[in-house]
């Protein structure tokens, strides 16, 4: 009886065994996360239109103001 406990125990494992695989070829959940966070990272590396206007217009000031030559 014990042999016969024996081959299903080695039998088992082998199914066990042959069921898990290193391959993360597919979309799992930590590539799905990965990839969005580098869309959130894009996203934010853009300024909208109002703070790039913002941006523009304090370079100007500190530009006229800063530079001599360019006051008048």
């Amino acid at each position: 009886m014990k042999y016969l406990q024996l081959i299903g125990l080695i039998a088992c494992a082998s199914f066990f065994a042959s069921c898990e695989t290193t391959d993360t070829a597919g979309r799992g959940t930590q590539e799905s996360k990965r990839l969005a966070a580098l869309q959130r990272q894009r996203q934010h590396e853009q300024p909208d239109e109002a703070q790039q206007n913002l941006w523009n217009a304090q370079q100007d000031i500190i530009n006229r103001d800063g530079n001599a030559s360019r006051r008048y």
